[in-house]
């Protein structure tokens, strides 16, 4: 496109932690040399065999509204189709690319040039008011997590998501090594015996995971462990879960006080 030029990275540019960590990625520059846009490249293998290339630009306010934004995702679309080529990926291989609400120039662009919505994840918070504590299933007991845990808990996860889409759990080393750096004590194991049949995991006011071991669901588990880990906590408290409510997660927080603030929608496409 007249007027602006793709080329790499270089020293001087500024550079974000994501931009950094990305597997491909290019500038976009203006007439006059200052940037105006860039994009990025990310991979990964999600649990159900599906290869995922995710897309992410940006677009000085200035330069919206004149094609940069379609120049930007053309490169990042080549440049995924020759990466699959190099790694010779079979299966199935996709393109995907985020949008927020209120991000109308993003979805228009994703949208017209065939990707589909495939997923919203939502941004909930509730207020410090109290929470009534529910009682655990009978058998079951409380205590906080240690580094010991983490095969367990790996294991407990795999069975927690098995089956659901869009998913890539993180392996065990890194949950132990999650472990290891955290404060544990707002990590919330529950256990039957000696198994770990559920965890609520909490980081500063967010709470990051919950899950129930599938023999011990639909038994007020996770509202027992979430009651506890709120308390603990005192005060606000935000979390993110998918919008469309799979597997209800979104209607029990909605019920201990959560109400969504924003939207987090993620569009796909397959790769040519």
């Amino acid at each position: 496109m007249a007027g602006y030029r793709l080329r790499a990275f270089r020293d001087g540019d500024e550079v974000t932690e994501e931009l950094a960590a990305a597997e491909w990625s290019l500038a976009a520059t203006a007439a006059d040399g200052t940037v105006a846009g860039w994009a990025w490249l990310r991979s990964w293998t999600e649990d159900d065999g599906v290869h995922l290339f995710l897309t992410q630009g940006h677009v000085r306010p200035a330069d919206r509204r004149r094609g940069l934004g379609g120049l930007l995702l053309d490169a990042s679309e080549a440049a995924a189709a020759r990466l699959a080529r190099q790694r010779r990926l079979g299966g199935t291989v996709m393109l995907g690319g985020n949008a927020d609400d209120g991000q109308d120039d993003r979805t228009a662009l994703l949208t017209g040039r065939g990707y589909t919505r495939v997923l919203t994840m939502v941004w909930m918070r509730r207020d410090a008011s109290p929470v009534p504590l529910r009682g655990l299933p009978e058998g079951v007991a409380v205590r906080t997590a240690t580094v010991d845990d983490a095969g367990a808990l790996w294991r407990l996860a795999q069975r927690a998501w098995a089956g659901r889409p869009f998913v890539r759990l993180p392996p065990e080393d890194r949950l132990r090594d999650w472990l290891h750096r955290s404060d544990r004590s707002s990590f919330l194991v529950a256990t039957a015996g000696e198994r770990i049949v559920g965890f609520v995991a909490v980081q500063g006011d967010e709470v990051e995971d919950v899950a129930v071991d599938p023999d011990f669901q639909r038994r007020g588990l996770a509202s027992a462990l979430l009651t506890r880990a709120l308390t603990d906590l005192g005060g606000p408290a935000r979390l993110r879960t998918e919008g469309h409510d799979p597997a209800g997660a979104r209607t029990l927080y909605e019920q201990l006080g959560f109400r969504v603030v924003s939207r987090h929608h993620r569009y796909r496409k397959p790769l040519r």
